[in-house]
């Protein structure tokens, strides 16, 4: 993923019209939100967590406060994620979310009825220090929940009302960018650096 794309993510707002996709530098098939704004939360070393959805529907940027891999890495296990987000203006989350619960009787028609892809980047400003590609999912379970800090809640710190989310994946995908940026750099060559062998061929020209 380019600087370009990725820093229009982690921007504090961004108009998902067509101006978001000039910025981001992708096509939006369909997107009903006018406006998506991004909250300044604290991340330690300023890490921050947001999840390309990519729909059926058209394509949606979730910022996301806490995201867990709980499965996926052992063998045969099937790739499962959590994710915990403010309540915010994602239409086509919510709908699949909305497909899951019309289907919670059906397991293969929750799978198989309309299956997403999504992207999971891990950022620093604009640069991508980890991503994980996810697809074919599909959510499992979903709910909404009010966090506070006990009687804190009810005075000065107020409240968090937030979606949990468990979405399962048919497969993941690890990225590794800042390995990818390395070996990248490694791979380029200078176009006017001489090779001992083109050199032994000039001294062999001048002295004919």
């Amino acid at each position: 993923m380019n600087i370009l794309k990725t820093t229009a993510i982690v921007a504090v707002s961004f108009i998902a019209t067509l101006s978001v996709a000039a910025i981001m530098g992708f096509q939006l098939t369909e997107i009903t939100a006018e406006e998506v704004t991004r909250t300044q939360y604290m991340f330690v070393e300023g890490v921050e967590i947001t999840a390309d959805f990519k729909f059926r529907e058209g394509e949606e940027i979730v910022p996301v406060q806490v995201f867990t891999q709980t499965k996926g890495f052992g063998r045969s296990e099937p790739f499962i994620f959590t994710m915990q987000k403010i309540v915010g203006n994602t239409p086509f989350l919510q709908q699949h979310a909305d497909e899951s619960f019309l289907f919670r009787n059906s397991e293969l028609q929750k799978q198989d009825y309309n299956p997403f892809d999504v992207e999971i980047l891990l950022a620093t400003g604009p640069y991508v220090k980890r991503s994980f590609s996810y697809t074919d999912c599909f959510i499992d379970k979903y709910d909404v929940t009010t966090l506070r800090d006990n009687e804190e809640g009810y005075t000065n710190k107020g409240f968090a009302v937030v979606e949990n989310y468990l979405i399962e994946c048919r497969s993941m995908q690890p990225n590794n960018p800042s390995l990818q940026a390395m070996e990248d750099s490694k791979n380029q060559v200078d176009p006017t650096t001489k090779s001992s062998l083109d050199y032994q061929l000039e001294q062999r020209q001048m002295i004919k």
